[in-house]
């Protein structure tokens, strides 16, 4: 079981370190999104929301867990198409953006009534007509026990690996993202690394003396 789990987790840190991830190719910078969005862009925005969603949710599921998770997202979404004209820098959206994110989930459940009741119509058109938040997410670890060595990480460390290797998100979104500089981020995802190996491999130890433990016992 130790070398199944240790083989999953070096094929899913090499396969996406050979992978570009997006790092390369021109892209319209978030700036420019956010702009086009202001001015009723609703595919600028859409786009936003494709390279932001799943960090979002991330973020959303560390605070409230996974069961509210999607609703915790939805509602940073609308916050942040309302709150969009008056964004003082654009360039910072993604900093700006997991600022609402945040408050969004740390006020959760205090007010909820209230805030379902302000919801109108037109926010569900909003969220129907934004084809980034129809795909579902799926949560790309199976395997429970590297799940588990992955949850028992830091939070910075976890949330940066995971945006890196299961969401495949550049390295440079990743720090506008968690307001890191891009030195922090790296160093995050090389030390992160380390640790999740020694846990996984910790693990499989833990199993391998219970295994004999209990061949002794028979």
């Amino acid at each position: 079981m130790f070398s199944h789990v240790s083989m999953l987790l070096e094929g899913l840190l090499s396969k996406a370190d050979s992978a570009p991830m997006a790092d390369a190719g021109p892209e319209l910078p978030d700036e420019v999104l956010v702009v086009a969005a202001i001015v009723g862009d609703l595919k600028a925005f859409d786009q936003l929301v494709l390279r932001y969603r799943a960090a979002v949710m991330r973020v959303a599921t560390g605070i409230v867990g996974r069961e509210h998770a999607e609703d915790v997202a939805q509602d940073a979404w609308l916050l942040a198409f309302k709150a969009l004209p008056s964004i003082e820098e654009p360039r910072k959206f993604a900093a700006w953006l997991s600022a609402i994110t945040r408050h969004r989930a740390m006020r959760f459940g205090k007010s909820e009534s209230r805030i379902k009741a302000q919801r109108v119509a037109l926010d569900d058109v909003l969220i129907e007509k934004l084809e980034a938040l129809s795909k579902p997410l799926i949560e790309r670890i199976e395997n429970l026990e590297l799940r588990t060595a992955w949850e028992s990480l830091p939070a910075d460390y976890a949330l940066t690996l995971k945006l890196r290797f299961l969401d495949e998100m550049p390295l440079e979104r990743i720090a506008a993202f968690t307001g890191a500089p891009l030195s922090t981020v790296k160093w995050r995802v090389r030390q992160g690394k380390k640790l999740l190996r020694q846990k996984v491999e910790a693990a499989g130890s833990t199993n391998s003396s219970a295994n004999e433990e209990q061949k002794g016992k028979k």
